[in-house]
């Protein structure tokens, strides 16, 4: 204010002539800047001006109709296009005339600003907004010293300036932080199914949603293993399935069903799978199918260099001659428990938990990826030689910390998210780690069975039995006892 009465004082000692031309000249500065800052609405008054001056009434009616119509038929012809368009205009709105405003009156109301000498202070800077499917997201600069986790340490005031029920903080890079400000959890909606997509490319598979509304996908490649935990009606097979119907349909693809239930979860990929097993008591018939895996890896590490130019299966293209291959042990824990066993029914759960720890270990560069299923995720029904080499871990709901612990790792004892607090009412929903390690949760869609196994026999032309790649071999030196692969009787 000093500084404008200054400026004041000094025109007013100027010459009149002088004081008129700086006073027009300031009117018209301020004027362009109205103009500019009404731009759209002199835009659109000039196209209106224009019109009716050229076609008279009828060029205020194609005014009026031809953008709407332009408007449908883009969005008929090309939706994606024409949404982003949209969300961008609405996201510049909000920008300017919802957030931006009050933006500095929020920063201050919940102490993230910086105060400065004289009574002024520095303020994050706001640099943009984003629309997503749960709410606005606002795109922020921190200032120095600033970091993510003072955002979320005011996440209840910043929700209640901003009227919404949460508030979510997401490091987005150096010195950037992301506010996302949700008005809905779609996590509490379930996600359904009624067909799914082929996955094409395994580098990048769809799996859930996350609370932001998006698709969260994993890279398959150079992956051996993955863990998943949670009580039974968590979701763990139902979100299995979802992700099984889209990579059955892809021809570099076979699936390997081992169902420790001993029922009917799987049966729906029976004519698919190259090898599928409900078995829960006869463990010789489930050994024979881990034999038969774990054979194809070993023809693989063997001879994948001679026959295909690469070691690494990774490394060479897909091919529906060489595929990439799933396995799936639904309730592990049936075959790796050796509690309440006979002394002969443990030799076999010995043998399959030695093989498939040998499959978590090397079947990464065999193109075999392992995916042990369980509601006992802790040591003695899991054997930490196979839990900790799986690089993949998936939290539906557990009851305990341990169990979270068991299955993520101990990032999940520093993280506010953990599966502990998933309600028994959100099945389907399970925590997982992003690219970048951080916790999240997510939502696995339900496919119901009728759907899954019309895809499967939709697809069966695509099912080979595992010989067709290669004869599968055991080494005479490598028999498939516990002490061979690091398990102790």
């Amino acid at each position: 204010m000093a500084n404008v009465l200054r400026l004041v004082k000094m025109l007013l000692s100027l010459p009149r002539r002088r004081v008129n031309g700086v006073a027009s000249l300031l009117t018209g500065w301020w004027l362009v800047r109205l103009l500019w800052r009404l731009k759209a609405l002199v835009a659109a008054t000039l196209v209106v001006v224009f019109a009716y001056s050229t076609w008279g009434w009828v060029g205020l009616i194609l005014v009026a109709v031809v953008p709407p119509l332009a408007s449908l038929t883009w969005r008929a012809v090309h939706p994606q296009s024409h949404g982003w368009f949209v969300n961008r205009l609405l996201a510049r709105h909000r920008l300017r005339h919802l957030y931006r405003a009050r933006w500095d009156a929020v920063m201050v109301a919940c102490n993230l600003h910086r105060p400065l000498p004289g009574g002024d202070h520095l303020t994050p800077r706001l640099v943009t907004v984003s629309l997503a499917s749960v709410g606005d997201v606002l795109h922020v600069r921190l200032l120095d010293g600033q970091a993510p986790a003072d955002f979320t340490r005011q996440a209840d005031e910043l929700a209640h300036a901003f009227g919404v029920p949460d508030v979510r903080v997401v490091a987005a890079g150096p010195g950037r932080v992301e506010l996302v400000l949700v008005e809905r959890d779609v996590l509490a909606e379930p996600v359904i199914l009624d067909d799914v997509p082929a996955v094409t490319d395994l580098r990048r598979v769809r799996f859930a949603i996350g609370e932001d509304g998006r698709w969260r996908t994993r890279d398959y490649a150079n992956i051996a293993a993955e863990v998943g935990g949670g009580v039974p009606g968590s979701g763990k097979t139902a979100g299995e399935t979802s992700l099984a119907c889209g990579l059955i349909q892809n021809p570099a693809v076979q699936y390997v069903v081992i169902d420790g239930k001993g029922g009917e979860d799987w049966s729906w990929i029976t004519p698919r799978a190259a090898a599928y097993c409900a078995e829960d008591e006869n463990l010789e018939a489930v050994l024979a199918v881990v034999e038969q895996v774990h054979g194809l890896m070993r023809h693989r590490l063997k001879t994948q260099k001679r026959e295909r130019g690469g070691a690494n299966f990774w490394n060479l293209p897909l091919d529906p001659a060489h595929p990439a291959v799933f396995v799936v042990v639904d309730e592990v824990q049936t075959f790796t428990d050796p509690k309440g066993m006979d002394n002969d029914t443990k030799q076999l759960a010995f043998q399959i938990t030695a093989r498939l720890s040998a499959l978590v270990k090397k079947g990464r560069s065999a193109g075999i990826i392992t995916r042990l299923l369980t509601q006992k995720p802790t040591s003695d029904a899991l054997p930490t030689a196979i839990r900790d080499n799986a690089s993949v871990r998936t939290a539906w709901r557990v009851v305990t910390d341990d169990a979270a612990e068991a299955i993520l790792g101990p990032v999940v004892r520093r993280s506010d998210i953990t599966p502990v607090d998933i309600g028994e009412e959100m099945r389907g929903v399970a925590v997982v780690a992003n690219a970048a390690g951080r916790l999240e949760r997510v939502r696995f869609p339900y496919v119901d069975e009728h759907t899954a196994e019309a895809i499967a026999t939709r697809v069966a032309d695509l099912r080979r039995e595992l010989t067709d790649f290669g004869t599968p071999t055991t080494d005479a030196g490598e028999g498939a006892s516990g002490e061979t692969a690091g398990v102790k009787a």
